[in-house]
């Protein structure tokens, strides 16, 4: 399950909202088992700038499918 890490991405909440606020961003990833408030600032920041958020349902497969040996809340795919 790497299939995010041959591609541009950034990982992490503040480097995906930063990607998304500056029109970098082409899909963002979410993992369910996120914290409500993190899922909710990710997804209205989303929502006004018209990204799509796919879900996965942990942060350690989220981490693994970005090729990193810890968990990951969100990645954003960048341009």
């Amino acid at each position: 399950m790497n299939q995010f890490v041959d591609v541009s991405k950034v990982i992490g909440m503040k480097q995906t909202l930063k990607a998304v606020k500056e029109g970098k961003a082409l899909k963002v990833i979410l993992a369910e088992d996120t914290d409500e408030s993190i899922k909710k600032s990710i997804v209205e920041c989303c929502d006004s700038h018209q990204i799509t958020v796919e879900r996965v349902e942990t942060k350690v497969g989220l981490g693994k499918a970005g090729g990193i040996d810890r968990a990951a809340a969100v990645i954003a795919i960048i341009k």
